[in-house]
């Protein structure tokens, strides 16, 4: 009930209304994120038509990820899209991440793209899966909410000057090649030293 208020009361403040709708059940988002996040779908919406929505969800209840969602997903009017996650911290599984959108919607993005857990097209799951804590649902959810539209807005020829820019992503990706790389160089460092170890005693 309280997330609930304080989304509304939020939205309230800044004017936004229906657009760009952060529900956030399970408690990971931060206010300052929330506000940038309805200050993107705001403009989006306002640019394309196009509703984006992040919806966390704290309790699966045995359901799917889609049927969790779908409660919210039928108060919406096409074109639409939802990025839905459920945290891994409030569960001993695997957390669940899918984008949700209408069939109008659904072409006006790279759906695989921004979903791969491959550093150099995915803009979420390389940072969910960078460190453990609060902060990289900010970030993870920041950075695919904006990437999607971003993506949408490109599809309409439009730019929003909310959005969080190309230079913040390449930062983004430097961090994540500088993560990759340093385990890389740790993998090969341990197998040569192995080696080492094996010649030495054979010798």
């Amino acid at each position: 009930m309280f997330n609930i208020f304080k989304s509304g009361f939020i939205a309230a403040l800044f004017g936004l209304g229906a657009y760009g709708v952060v529900v956030d059940n399970a408690n990971i988002i931060s206010d300052a994120v929330e506000v940038k996040l309805n200050l993107i779908g705001e403009e989006l919406k306002s640019k394309t038509g196009v509703s984006l929505d992040l919806l966390t969800i704290s309790d699966l209840n045995g359901s799917t990820l889609k049927d969790a969602a779908s409660g919210h997903i039928l108060t919406l009017n096409p074109p639409y899209v939802v990025l839905a996650i459920f945290p891994k911290d409030f569960s001993s599984k695997a957390g669940k991440l899918d984008i949700f959108a209408s069939s109008d919607a659904l072409g006006l993005f790279d759906k695989e793209a921004v979903l791969s857990p491959f550093p150099q097209t995915g803009s979420i799951i390389p940072l969910l899966t960078q460190n453990k804590g609060k902060d990289i649902y900010n970030s993870s959810m920041l950075n695919g909410y904006a990437d999607i539209a971003d993506q949408i807005a490109y599809s309409k020829n439009i730019s929003l000057e909310t959005s969080i820019g190309s230079q913040n992503r390449d930062t983004i990706n430097i961090f994540r090649y500088l993560i990759y790389g340093t385990i890389i160089f740790v993998i090969i460092f341990l197998t040569i030293r192995k080696f080492k170890k094996a010649n030495n005693a054979n010798s």
